[in-house]
């Protein structure tokens, strides 16, 4: 369905004031920086006079933990302003993205498939606050079992969700080749992808370990087959290294696919009898 005008006005408005705001975020977070670096350097100068005395005196210890205590505030300060500039940057693609998909309809095949893997690359990594634990959609973690329920032996594609009504949503197929795009599926045929890319390096649970089971989109296609991981993402920027299973229960070579488009196989393997027949 076409924008209206007002539509396209609202649009380019919002995204406007989402650079505008990440402009102010960018200077803030400069300032801050700043603001550390002076920080850093009194701490450090302090230290050095300790070491020189050999021993640390009363006003000394007072103005380190004064400047520890300082530093401490402007670099939660920090934190706090970098992830207000990621949710603005998050706004901006989301915005620009809603942009492109109204062109998808006219584009060739080739031209939506290399769209859709850069709305992959585009997906937000997650990041922790503390001991902050990764949330539903992350990586490999599950959703909740309120979001999605266990599937059934179907066949799986990347859908758009239109509407939830009843229990039931509504889809349309993202491949502008099919021509019957819509689909009425209870909630339980519907899987969630990721949300948000895990890290390897701060939350490696959150992402399949090797030898896992999967669903995958295959490459240069909107459908997803079962899949072996052999190697998980090694930076957030990565996709996994799968194997597909064919009809015949083989392998294909090792492909590479985004963190997006990988989602947990919806029944369970015996994986012993997997790494057997891997080995013979």
């Amino acid at each position: 369905m076409a924008k209206s005008q007002n539509e396209t006005i609202k649009e380019n408005s919002d995204e406007q004031t989402a650079i505008a705001e990440l402009f102010e975020q960018l200077f803030e977070i400069s300032h801050t920086l700043n603001t550390n670096k002076v920080l850093i350097d009194k701490i450090n100068n302090t230290q050095d006079q300790v070491i020189k005395k050999g021993m640390i005196d009363p006003e000394s210890q007072k103005s380190l933990i004064s400047y520890y205590e300082t530093a401490e505030q402007e670099a939660a300060k920090q934190e706090e302003i970098i992830r207000k500039a990621l949710e603005s940057i998050y706004e901006i693609r989301n915005i620009r993205h809603q942009k492109v998909k109204s062109l998808l309809q006219s584009q060739r095949s080739s031209t939506f498939l290399k769209l859709l893997q850069i709305t992959a690359t585009r997906m937000p990594v997650w990041f922790p606050k503390n001991d902050e634990q990764p949330p539903p959609l992350c990586g490999a973690i599950e959703p909740l079992p309120s979001y999605v329920a266990k599937s059934g032996e179907e066949r799986w594609i990347v859908a758009e969700a239109v509407e939830f009504k009843n229990g039931k949503y509504e889809v349309e197929d993202i491949d502008v080749k099919e021509v019957n795009r819509n689909f009425t599926l209870e909630k339980k045929y519907v899987k969630p992808l990721p949300l948000m890319r895990a890290n390897p390096i701060i939350c490696p649970d959150a992402l399949f370990s090797c030898n896992t089971f999967v669903l995958a989109m295959y490459p240069q296609t909107t459908c997803f087959f079962k899949a072996l991981v052999k190697a998980p993402p090694k930076t957030s920027y990565d996709g996994y290294e799968v194997l597909f299973e064919d009809d015949f229960n083989q392998y294909t070579i090792m492909m590479v696919v985004s963190q997006r488009f990988v989602v947990s196989y919806p029944f369970e393997i015996n994986l012993k009898n997997v790494e057997i027949k891997l080995e013979s």
